[in-house]
């Protein structure tokens, strides 16, 4: 029942996917211009609340949206400056996996301590609603996985009140979707629901820290979860070479 439930979950938001890029490509919501409210997409699409994020989130790593913290969602302006690396490398995915996981280590370390210090009763409702969101799945999609785990991190950036830390995760949102979704395929079979198990666990550390307003464990939790990954990569690096 669950697994229908989230097909026909993914079916609605392409759904509201390509309708919004078809406003986008005629003009519809211009450049620069104000995305109606979510509850006003959910009424006139009528679908729920989870399909809408969906599908603006999935907009909004396609660097077609961008979010505006307090503010609301907008049309990314052509002339607007956004971050770019050149990370990503179909021959090698493990090497820029394991560049990417770098790079996190030292933003969201940061970005975990600001959101322990700084977290309110509503960023903290996003994190858990993320932290939920990914401790319902079944395994049975890598993709969904790899989104949902984004997402928690997404969250904790958006609770630093700082909107540049999330600013640059959704920069990076397909080279850290590469890196999420190896992680995530490198455990297959039975095992899948043990592992995000593992990685909910890991996950309900940190949100526990965070709750706490325990900066420094906060700190450790997101590094040791990282670091496993990444680990891993530099032993595969090391056995190819």
């Amino acid at each position: 029942m669950e697994t229908t439930v989230r097909g026909r979950r993914a079916n609605l938001a392409e759904t509201v996917i390509r309708e919004l890029s078809n406003r986008i490509d005629s003009g519809t919501y211009g450049p620069g211009e104000k995305l109606p409210s979510e509850q006003a997409l959910c009424q006139e699409f009528n679908v729920s609340r989870p399909v809408i994020r969906e599908a603006v989130a999935s907009l909004r790593l396609g660097g077609r949206l961008i979010a505006r913290q307090g503010v609301g969602v907008f049309v990314v302006e052509p002339d607007v400056k956004r971050i770019g690396f050149a990370i990503s490398s179909v021959v090698d995915d493990v090497r820029a996996a394991a560049h990417i996981l770098e790079l996190r280590l030292g933003v969201e370390t940061e970005s975990v301590a600001r959101a322990a210090e700084r977290r309110t009763p509503a960023t903290l409702a996003g994190i858990t609603e993320a932290f939920d969101r990914f401790n319902a799945l079944d395994g049975s999609s890598l993709e969904e996985e790899a989104r949902a785990d984004f997402e928690f991190h997404l969250a904790i950036a958006r609770a630093t009140n700082n909107p540049h830390f999330s600013e640059l995760l959704e920069a990076l949102g397909p080279d850290i979707i590469l890196d999420l979704n190896l992680k995530h395929s490198q455990v297959s079979g039975k095992n899948r629901l043990a592992h995000i198990k593992k990685i909910g666990r890991e996950h309900g550390a940190i949100l526990s820290a965070i709750t706490m307003g325990d900066v420094a464990g906060a700190r450790s939790a997101l590094r040791k979860h990282l670091e496993e990954s990444l680990s891993r990569y530099q032993r595969l690096l090391a056995e190819s070479n």
